[in-house]
């Protein structure tokens, strides 16, 4: 009976004698709560033992904001409950805060398991990147020895840094982690839980939230019938959108800087070019545009604009059960903000785009956000 010893004390289970069965194929990869909210938080753990929170709080405040890359300007320890999306976040910068306090062998060890969790996470496999992540593994086998002489460890018995091994045997069996990974379903909680509560008087609750959850399966129904009959949808300001847009762009109701001149707007952007640019795009709104030497010797009726310094990009797919949103920022140097950031964007303009290429895209470098 010792052999079949399972968690939570069960000594006779109900699939001892069931032909035919491998408990453990029904034990699948859980992204979510092995390696983001498991690995990734003992990575974390140990880093901080070797060079101190203090030290690692330092280092991730120095990094510049990059686009795409959550800038934790507080550091990570004051950081509580902290959520799946974050832990991927504080992934991203993890190892560029590591050198030099941490030898090459610590380094080696926390890249090695860093690369297994983003190519475990592939949205499909072969027998390529499976080898890539089995070496991946092999190399964190051979450096992790690194935090045991460090003193932050005794040794490696640990769960979820086992389930690292049958990664690569699920994956052939049962396709990419994407198919079994609970981040969906924590997504789906958001959706059809949390945002009901919070739309309810909070007392009787349920019926409240079955029918909020109603109206919303309405609206979308309804928005899907429009677009399939070839309107476009209306977004949150009366405009209307192509049904077949595949971005959503939402900005603020209000502009940091209302009425700005156009002046200070060359100056302060850095953007010199910017009257002419205004004048060509003003032309191109009318319905018999005027020729381009008339249009840039034209006065503008206008002597001011209303800028934003961001707007956010959201596509409407999903990347592991959770909702992509870029924020792409142009914040030229003023009394709020000490340090000025200008993105740089690249524009897919051509059916010919690819995606490891620039063939087919516009390179774009944001100097404002106006209207």
């Amino acid at each position: 009976m010792k052999n079949y010893d399972v968690a939570g004390g069960m000594f006779d289970p109900f699939w001892r004698d069931l032909p035919f069965l491998n408990i453990h194929n029904s034990i699948t990869p859980d992204a979510l709560h092995q390696l983001y909210q498991g690995v990734v938080v003992h990575l974390i753990n140990w880093v901080q033992e070797v060079m101190s929170e203090e030290e690692l709080d330092r280092r991730i405040r120095c990094l510049p904001p990059t686009c795409g890359v959550r800038h934790f300007r507080h550091g990570i320890s004051s950081l509580k409950q902290v959520s799946g999306p974050e832990r991927k976040n504080i992934g991203k910068i993890l190892l560029a805060c590591l050198a030099p306090d941490m030898p090459p062998k610590g380094v080696k060890a926390c890249r090695a398991v860093l690369d297994f969790i983003y190519m475990s996470l592939y949205g499909s496999h072969d027998d390529e990147t499976l080898k890539y992540m089995e070496e991946a593994l092999d190399d964190w086998h051979v450096n992790r020895d690194y935090f045991i002489e460090a003193g932050t460890r005794e040794d490696f018995n640990i769960p979820k840094f086992h389930s690292l091994l049958h990664y690569v045997d699920s994956i052939r069996k049962f396709g990419t982690v994407d198919n079994y990974n609970t981040e969906l379903f924590e997504r789906l909680h958001i959706d059809f839980a949390k945002q009901g509560w919070r739309a309810s008087n909070k007392r009787d609750h349920f019926p409240q939230m079955i029918q909020w959850l109603s109206r919303q399966e309405k609206i979308l129904s309804s928005e899907a019938a429009t677009g399939a009959a070839g309107f476009g949808a209306m977004d949150v300001d009366g405009v209307q959108r192509s049904s077949l847009s595949q971005y959503r762009y939402t900005i603020a109701k209000f502009p940091p800087e209302p009425h700005k001149s156009i002046a200070r707007v060359m100056v302060s952007h850095s953007a010199p070019n910017f009257l002419p640019c205004l004048k060509i795009f003003l032309n191109n709104l009318l319905n018999e545009p005027k020729p381009r030497s008339r249009a840039l010797r034209a006065d503008l009726p206008i002597e001011a604009v209303d800028v934003w310094h961001q707007f956010k990009l959201r596509p409407d797919s999903q990347v592991d059960g959770e909702i992509v949103e870029e924020v792409i920022k142009a914040v030229p140097f003023n009394k709020k903000s000490a340090s000025t950031r200008f993105d740089n964007i690249v524009v897919i303009h051509s059916d010919e785009a690819e995606s490891t290429s620039l063939q087919g895209k516009c390179y774009v470098y944001l100097g404002m956000c106006c209207y």
